[in-house]
């Protein structure tokens, strides 16, 4: 229990840590709401082998996020699961830590693949990971963009090509290429207003439903570069897929154009 209470600060809102044990657990404030409980309830919880245990609820905290929604007593998950050993133990040393830190090492030894880090050497550690994982969400993330992004100009690019005849039509009774060409720049910045209302709408939709699972708020995140970038993207892939075929379809004579067989 001294050692839980050391090194570990989650930030306890309602409840109280002491005298945590066996058959106690504590829950982040979601989870907390969700489940409708408060310290002194009683929580049935099932364990790794299938075990039901009644666990009373001891605290409620504030960092679910960077801690988990339900923290138990590692004596009693170690009972319970095929592999009980920590992946790893915290550890408070005394001044600069550094003899603490050496005595550590020393005990270590002879166990192999257990080494001594020190907080930012972990922090290193965790960003390393994050940024591998990142990596990859971005490279799948771009996958996704590139396919959509084809899909998209291919289905401007033929809806354009398709009106051939109509532009014809129109120059035939008096439309200038200028104004032809004018009145498609409209008609795309229309599809990139449209397109815009309609995509910021349903994502802020998800990520708030998102947020209010993860943190119990209705905060989403925005990266604003991020989003006038993915506008201006989008902006630049409708007025190319638009204004190049229609540019195109303006190149031949209208009596010939309208006479020709589609």
């Amino acid at each position: 229990m001294q050692g839980l209470t050391t090194n570990w600060d989650p930030d306890v809102s309602r409840g109280s840590l002491k005298g945590f044990g066996d058959k106690s657990i504590a829950m982040s404030e979601v989870c907390a709401d969700h489940l409708g409980k408060k310290p002194g309830d009683t929580l049935k919880v099932t364990l790794g082998d299938a075990t039901v245990a009644e666990l009373k609820v001891a605290a409620v905290y504030e960092r679910g996020l960077g801690f988990g929604d339900l923290t138990m007593s590692h004596d009693l998950v170690a009972r319970h699961v095929d592999n009980p050993l920590a992946s790893s133990v915290l550890v408070k040393t005394a001044g600069d830590g550094k003899a603490s830190r050496e005595q550590l090492t020393d005990a270590v030894k002879r166990f192999p693949g257990i080494g001594v880090l020190d907080r930012t050497q972990v922090d290193d550690r965790q960003a390393d990971v994050q940024q591998s994982n990142a990596e990859v969400n971005y490279l799948a993330m771009g996958l996704i963009i590139a396919f959509t992004a084809i899909a998209v100009a291919n289905t401007l690019a033929m809806s354009v090509s398709d009106r051939t005849r109509e532009f014809a039509l129109l120059r035939l009774v008096g439309t200038t290429r200028r104004q032809v060409m004018s009145m498609l720049r409209i008609e795309s910045a229309l599809i990139v207003l449209v397109a815009a209302v309609l995509g910021t709408a349903i994502s802020l939709a998800v990520l708030t439903a998102f947020s209010v699972g993860m943190t119990g708020a209705a905060q989403p995140s925005i990266d604003l570069p991020m989003f006038l970038g993915v506008l201006g993207f989008a902006a630049v892939l409708t007025a190319a897929a638009t204004l190049i075929p229609g540019r195109v379809a303006l190149g031949g004579r209208p009596a010939d154009v309208i006479n020709a067989r589609q």
